[in-house]
């Protein structure tokens, strides 16, 4: 695809998931059905440059921040499904889609290059199981997030809230511990080490602990007030993970741009 199509694509979805989120407020049937529709025409689009990106490369397409970041849109919705109908998190269903829009809306700025370099050290049986293990988890973690700034704002809905925040981490913990085990794996196939201390992989520790103290807190009776603060802070940590590490690591071999 050409470098306009692509934005318009890019641009599209936004506009759609929006859309769809602004609708999902409206409590009537067509709103409803109107708010669905929307969404899975945004998740079409994004599913449209996840594919064109893959048969640019040939390579399921995890070596950019572009290319992760519009598959990572897409990797919402059958989360969203699986806390839907596994776990009757129905009521979360606008906080997903506008995460959708916001991805988007920064894929949109980024570069649209769909032709990226294939480094050896991807060329591993590990690299797409890691890869999608931690964006399972890093969406729902994301949505966890959410739900618990909301919770201030939802006094009438706190039980529902709390019980979706546990869902969304108790979901997102053993992919994120599972991302880290093959990592780990990956990194003793290619460099001979299991861990290395780079600074994505201390920030992904960080961010699984945070999980960890949130999952034992929740279950004391004295810290259980604090507990969803360290979802907020796990966010915090998969924010500085993906993007500034992975961005600005300086001389992390995780750094891409």
């Amino acid at each position: 695809m050409s470098t306009v199509l692509l934005r318009t694509l890019c641009l599209s979805a936004a506009i759609i998931y929006y859309s769809a989120f602004t609708l999902s407020f409206l409590k009537n049937t067509v709103s409803e059905k109107a708010s669905h529709v929307l969404w899975c025409i945004g998740i079409t689009l994004s599913g449209a440059i996840v594919i064109n990106n893959y048969l640019a490369n040939g390579y399921m397409p995890f070596v950019s921040m572009y290319q992760v970041l519009t598959f990572l849109a897409v990797v919402f919705a059958p989360a969203y499904l699986y806390v839907r109908y596994m776990r009757g998190g129905g009521f979360m269903k606008k906080y997903f889609i506008a995460t959708q829009g916001v991805l988007m809306t920064g894929v949109f700025f980024m570069v649209q290059n769909s032709v990226w370099s294939f480094p050896p050290a991807l060329q591993s049986g590990y690299f797409i199981p890691h890869v999608f293990s931690y964006m399972i988890s890093y969406s729902l973690v994301a949505i966890a997030a959410i739900l618990c700034i909301m919770l201030p704002f939802k006094k009438n809905q706190l039980r529902q809230y709390r019980r979706g925040i546990y869902d969304l981490v108790v979901t997102a913990f053993p992919f994120m511990t599972l991302g880290m085990l093959l990592g780990a794996l990956w990194a003793n196939s290619c460099w001979g080490h299991f861990w290395s201390w780079d600074l994505k992989e201390a920030w992904s520790l960080v961010t699984m602990l945070s999980l960890a103290v949130y999952l034992h807190f929740r279950r004391h009776n004295a810290l259980g007030k604090y507990a969803e603060i360290f979802v907020i802070l796990a966010f915090a940590f998969e924010i500085i993970t993906l993007f500034f590490v992975g961005m600005f690591g300086g001389d992390s071999i995780h750094t891409y741009s």
